[in-house]
C-alpha cells in the first residue's frame, strides 16, 4: 500500500507541475491557448496541447529520475535498467509522458472532488462556529425604543 500511495503521489506531483508549465505555455502562446472556430484546427491545437503536456511530464520525470516501473513494482525491466540505464531512462520517460497525457484528465477530476469536498468541510466549520456565537441584539426602527 505505501507503494502505490507513494506512486500516486509522485506522479500527482508531475502531472500538476506539467499541467501547470502548460498553461503557461498555452498564455503565452496565443496559437497554441486560444481555440479555434474551425473544428479542424481546434483538434489540431488540443493535439498540440496533448504533445506539450507528455514531453514536459517526460522531461520532468527524466529531470528528476522518477522511476515509475519501481514505483509501480514491475521487475521486469530490471534487466533493462542495469544494461542500458539510457534507453530504460527513456522508456521511463515516455511511460511518464503517456500516464500524463491520459491519466491527467483522470487525476484532475479526482483533486476536483477533493477540493470541492474540503470546501464544503470548511463551509460547514465556519456554519458551526457561527451557530455557537452569541446572537447580537440588532437595532431597528420597531426595537430602537427598547
Amino acid at each position: 500500500m505505501e507503494d502505490l500511495s507513494r506512486f500516486f503521489a509522485v506522479i500527482g506531483a508531475v502531472f500538476a507541475a506539467a499541467k501547470g508549465i502548460t498553461d503557461q505555455i498555452k498564455a503565452r502562446w496565443p496559437w497554441l491557448g486560444e481555440p479555434r472556430n474551425d473544428p479542424r484546427e481546434e483538434k489540431q491545437r488540443e493535439l498540440w496541447v496533448i504533445l506539450f503536456n507528455a514531453v514536459i511530464a517526460a522531461l520532468l520525470a527524466g529531470m528528476a529520475a522518477i522511476d515509475v516501473f519501481a514505483l509501480m513494482g514491475l521487475n521486469a525491466f530490471a534487466g533493462l535498467k542495469a544494461a542500458y540505464p539510457g534507453l530504460y531512462l527513456f522508456i521511463n520517460m515516455v511511460a511518464v509522458g503517456l500516464m500524463s497525457t491520459f491519466g491527467s484528465p483522470f487525476l484532475h477530476e479526482i483533486l476536483s472532488i477533493l477540493i470541492e469536498f474540503k470546501e464544503n468541510i470548511r463551509l460547514r466549520n465556519q456554519m458551526a462556529t457561527l451557530q455557537l456565537l452569541p446572537a447580537k441584539k440588532v437595532k431597528t426602527p420597531r426595537n430602537e425604543n427598547d
